[in-house]
């Protein structure tokens, strides 16, 4: 079904029945723990977070 002349619209990974490709992309995103991969990438590099600003009210 996803090879030959008729099968242009379907990519193989949207006919293998384990959900939507973007229910797939969305629990990627939640496991992937990329707040903590881009603290550990900016400590690595050297990156140092600006001061939060404080507010005189």
């Amino acid at each position: 079904m996803t090879l030959g002349r008729n099968a242009v619209g379907y990519l193989t990974e949207s006919m293998h029945g384990a959900g939507s490709p973007q229910a797939q992309r969305i629990q990627l995103q939640r496991l992937a723990r990329l707040d903590e991969k881009k603290a550990m990438a900016k400590r690595l590099a050297g990156v140092e977070e600006p001061d939060e600003p404080t507010r005189d009210d």
